[in-house]
């Protein structure tokens, strides 16, 4: 919310310490503060830092201040803190009759009933005030205290010390010497302590019981000032400037020594807390606001800079613990040690041989300082060329040199010299380069790496071809590492650092501030983490990230960044040099700068990460509110903000946070800014999920928190409107498909029966035409047969007639008998032929008739009625008596025509062989067939001509006709059955006479 109004760092040596760096933050009312007077200091259980000052409560979170003023009480100026931090309950007394609670990361107001929550009215009508740290009452007004513990209370007037058990035990008191100090007593855990001036011991009291007495000689010390917080559990002894912690462990009151400050003034302190975790102690004062000192794991080694300059760039190690630079200084972690005064040198340049001597160089030769003249004389070594790069192995000696170019003063070409054994005094092979060289490593047995300002190049030992390695671009390579698992990595001017993999080289992401851009080189801790000094400060990050990121591009890489507020006096480093980071056997890494050489040791230097992310305040439309896990808000709202608080008190460029709406489109992981906000434009009604991430190890361990936003819908907008609205729709659709439906389908029906009509008609039609054709095919064939026959028959009686007439005419006279017989057979063949006429005329009449008049219904009774009378004069002649016993009830559509010819035909037969009997007629209807049976008396058909005409009826088709021998009659009713799909059964009765039963199919013709 506020910036951070300086920070000033401090550089202090003791006699019997290391040398200690700390920066300092101050604050008041001009940078985040309501007011000056910062009277208590706490760290709540989720990790925020609490101030109580005379305007309000304050809460910091390492960035941002948040103040909470404005109580409805009778003041807002507050004390101290008292309550439990492991259950979430602080107190801190705010006015009369009421207190403020700190619960679950916000203050609020709660009622009392007692008089005052600071005061206990005890015996005797006194009032005892609660004592919970070092703020200090007047002892003039004669104060009584009280302290509570788990088990009992203590009681503290100015003579006496009462302890009151909460169970039934009896009380405890204690008489000393007058106390003249309130601060002198304190508690750490259940235990109180109190210093005893007198005897110089500190009495350690439990129970009401005093349990031990130690000998402490700084909380005995009248110059010693004591600061504690029963709430924190911490005591702290401010003596001579020195920060020094108190605590009992093993039974021993043990006091270590925290940090020592420089021009402190500590008249104005009145609380005090230290954050174990940042290492940072936090001082309360009453009139100078609040100061935040940061322990640095950093410290910056150099000499006085009003007389020396301290700008470093290539170092060596020394000693177990120092480095020497090219100008023979030699520092340690404390600061400048010694001089070996080598003289007239570049800071380039400095190396060992292979025997441990120095060589530092100039711009015209190399100088090699002997270690066994420990290091005061040089001899000239090497004059050809500038040296750039020098290394050697068991046999030889590696150097790079660099030359002015004849045809340019300020262009170099490079070399790289390969000397005979381990001197420089004779050469064995020589690369020329176009280009200014810069680095050499090895790469394997028979290649090296040679860098450039214009690029990379593998030299062959073995061939002596010199190949470059290129990627598109000019690279200007600055160093070459290559780390414990063989890998090599290359650092650029400019061009961020790359790794060197099957001879490609794979770019590795940068920082957020892409100052890994100047990577100067990179060094390897135990761990496996790099630590990466650039122009803008100190990067951490594990080798392994940086082989998954370049197996996948997706892979995050997530540096740490050390800056001037972990404890060095810049934030650029130097790179320039043949080696620009040292790592000796103390385990120490040495790292120069342009304000003096960085010592640390990687192990011991801790990366703070943030540990928990609380979503919990957003800001609508310039209105701040609070909510759990559910944000609610409405379509007016044109923006909502959402405040990430991270309580973190590190470097803000370590917060790694990524934030991303679900249901958005194109939602995806966007990174949180400084400010910790997350805003949202517009987002349409709904429930909307904010997802947010951060780092929280330098392993690329996540932690998640995700919040609902909600909201709600218009009622045009809601579920069930939609829902309603879609069943209307769907209702209406429904309705009109039905409809349309039923339309359609009554149009269907109505074509399908019109075409099932026209279908059936032409199916009958067709069937009718195929029974036709077949009927007509037979009627055709027994016409032609009958046809044939009677033909036949025909010729026999005119061949006769023919024959006979020309006996006549040839003899002329006949006797009597003779003339008579051949009249009398003339007569019947002509009779004959008369017949067979009549009958191909009965039977062309019936067959037109039949198939030119249709079908109508008539009484059967009344046909056979007819035929009755047609016979009855002939039938009486005989004797014969015929009766019609026909229902009156049967109606038939058989063709009227064909059944009367064929009545006709039996009721003639039997007529004309019934003599003196009689002829009945009877009938009897069974579904679509009628039974006719005419059954006379008569002579009888023989038993041959009943199975000719069986056989004749059952296969009229093949049989052959014999008319001569039966006649006409029965052949054409035959004849006429077949045409109206009907049969007749031929039956001798038992006693006399035939019976013939016709079995008629009743149906009308179509």
């Amino acid at each position: 919310m506020h910036p951070k109004i300086f920070t000033v760092f401090l550089l202090l040596f003791f006699s019997f310490f290391q040398g200690q760096t700390y920066s300092t933050e101050l604050y008041n009312t001009d940078n985040g503060l309501p007011q000056n007077s910062v009277k208590d200091i706490i760290k709540d259980r989720y990790g925020f830092i609490w101030l109580t000052t005379e305007n309000g409560i304050v809460r910091y979170d390492g960035t941002n201040f948040s103040v909470y003023k404005n109580f409805p009480l009778n003041s807002q100026r507050f004390t101290y803190f008292y309550g439990s931090i492991e259950k979430d309950s602080i107190f801190s007394a705010g006015g009369y009759g009421d207190k403020i609670l700190l619960h679950g990361k916000y203050p609020r107001v709660i009622k009392s009933f007692k008089k005052d929550q600071n005061i206990i009215a005890v015996q005797n009508h006194k009032d005892y005030f609660l004592y919970c740290s070092n703020y200090n009452y007047d002892v003039s007004r004669n104060l009584n205290l009280y302290m509570t513990f788990q088990k009992g209370r203590y009681f503290i007037t100015k003579n006496e010390i009462l302890y009151q058990p909460y169970g039934s035990g009896p009380d405890q008191h204690l008489k000393n010497n007058p106390i003249r100090n309130i601060p002198r007593i304190f508690a750490i855990g259940e235990r109180l302590f109190r210093i005893d001036d007198p005897t110089k011991k500190v009495i350690q009291i439990e129970e009401g019981k005093i349990t031990e007495a130690f000998t402490a000689p700084l909380l005995t010390d009248t110059e010693s000032k004591i600061f504690w917080s029963k709430i924190n559990g911490q005591v702290f002894i401010l003596n001579r400037n020195c920060f020094y912690t108190c605590f009992y462990e093993g039974r021993q009151l043990k006091v270590k020594k925290l940090i020592q400050l420089k021009h402190f003034k500590e008249d104005n302190l009145v609380s005090v807390y230290f954050d174990p975790s940042y290492k940072k102690l936090y001082l309360g004062s009453s009139t100078k606001g609040l100061q935040i000192i940061s322990i640095s794991d950093f410290i910056s080694s150099k000499r006085d800079p009003l007389k020396f300059s301290n700008v470093f760039y290539s170092t060596i190690p020394y000693s177990d613990s120092s480095v020497i630079t090219p100008s023979g200084e030699i520092y340690d972690r404390n600061g400048y040690m010694d001089s070996k005064h080598f003289r007239n040198h570049t800071q380039f340049f400095v190396d060992y041989d292979h025997q441990r001597n120095i060589m530092v160089r100039n711009e015209k030769e190399l100088k090699i300082y002997q270690k066994k003249n420990v290091y005061t004389s040089f001899v000239p070594a090497f004059t050809e060329g500038i040296i750039k790069d020098f290394m050697y192995d068991s046999q030889r000696y590696y150097a790079l040199t660099a030359e002015v170019k004849k045809s340019s003063r300020t262009e170099f070409s490079g070399r790289l010299i390969i000397f005979k054994g381990l001197s420089f005094r004779e050469v064995e092979k020589k690369f020329f380069f176009d280009r200014e060289v810069t680095k050499l490593i090895r790469k394997d047995h028979d290649h090296l790496l040679v860098g450039s300002i214009k690029g990379l190049y593998k030299v062959s030992l073995r061939s002596d071809k010199i190949s470059k390695i290129t990627t598109g671009d000019h690279l200007s390579i600055r160093n070459m590492v290559k780390s414990k698992d063989g890998h090599i990595w290359i650092t650029t001017l400019g061009k961020g650092f790359y790794l060197l993999k099957n001879d490609s080289l794979i770019k590795m992401p940068l920082d957020s501030n892409q100052n890994l851009l100047s990577a100067h080189t990179l060094l390897e801790d135990g761990k496996g983490f790099f630590w990466i000094p650039t122009n803008n400060g100190l990067y951490k990050v594990h080798e392994n990230q940086l082989l998954k990121y370049s197996k996948d591009r997706k892979h995050p890489v997530d540096y740490y960044r050390f800056s001037k507020e972990s404890g060095f006096d810049t934030n650029e480093f130097n790179g320039g040099g043949n080696i620009s980071g040292n790592q000796l056997k103390s385990g120490e890494f040495v790292l120069p700068s342009l304000d003096g050489l960085v010592f640390f040791d990687p192990m011991k230097v801790r990366a703070y990460y943030p540990g928990n992310i609380y979503l919990e305040r957003a800001e609508i439309d310039d209105r701040e509110l609070r909510f759990k896990d559910h944000l609610y808000a409405t379509q007016e709202s044109a923006q909502i903000e959402i405040f990430i608080d991270v309580p973190y008190y590190g470097n803000t460029d370590n917060i790694v946070m990524y934030a991303k709406m679900d249901g958005t489109p194109n939602s995806r992981w966007e990174p949180i800014g400084k400010n910790r906000k997350f805003s949202v434009f517009n987002p349409g009604y709904g429930k909307h999920v904010l997802m947010v991430k951060m780092l929280v190890s330098d392993r690329g361990q996540y932690i998640y928190k995700k919040i609902n936003i909600i909201i709600p819908p218009y009622f045009y907008q809601t579920f069930w409107f939609k829902t309603l609205v879609f069943l209307g729709i769907l209702l209406l659709v429904y309705l009109l498909v039905k409809w349309r439906i039923r339309f359609l389908t009554r149009k269907n029906q109505e074509l399908e029966k019109i075409i099932s009509l026209r279908t059936k008609s032409l199916s009958d039609t067709v069937e009718n035409l195929e029974t036709t054709k077949t009927q007509l095919r037979k009627e055709i064939e027994l016409q032609k047969k009958l046809i044939g026959t009677i033909t036949h028959d025909i010729t026999t009686p005119i061949k006769f007639i023919t024959l006979i007439t020309g006996e006549v005419i040839e003899k002329k006279e006949f006797d009597t008998q003779r003339t008579e017989k051949i009249f009398n057979s003339i007569y019947k063949s002509s009779h004959q032929l008369y017949n067979f006429t009549m009958t191909l005329k009965e039977y062309a009449d019936i067959y037109y008739q039949h198939r030119s008049d249709k079908s109508k219904l008539y009484s059967l009774y009344k046909l056979v009625e007819e035929k009755k009378v047609l016979f009855h004069a002939i039938a009486e002649n005989n004797g014969t008596t015929i009766i019609n016993h026909v229902s009156p009830e049967i109606q038939t559509w058989i063709s009227k025509n064909i059944l009367a010819a064929i009545i006709h035909n039996l009721l003639d037969n039997s007529v004309k062989f019934t003599k003196n009997g009689s002829i009945t007629i009877n009938s009897s209807l069974e579904k679509d067939f009628i039974t006719l049976t005419l059954k006379d008396t008569g002579i009888g058909m023989d038993d041959q001509k009943i199975e000719y005409y069986t056989q004749l009826q059952n296969n009229i088709e093949h049989e052959k006709l014999l008319l001569q021998k039966y006649g006409m009659g029965l052949h054409l009713v035959l004849q006429l059955l077949q045409m109206i799909e009907s049969k007749i059964i031929f039956e001798k009765n038992p006693l006399q006479g035939t019976s013939f039963t016709l079995i008629l199919k009743n149906k009308k013709d179509d």
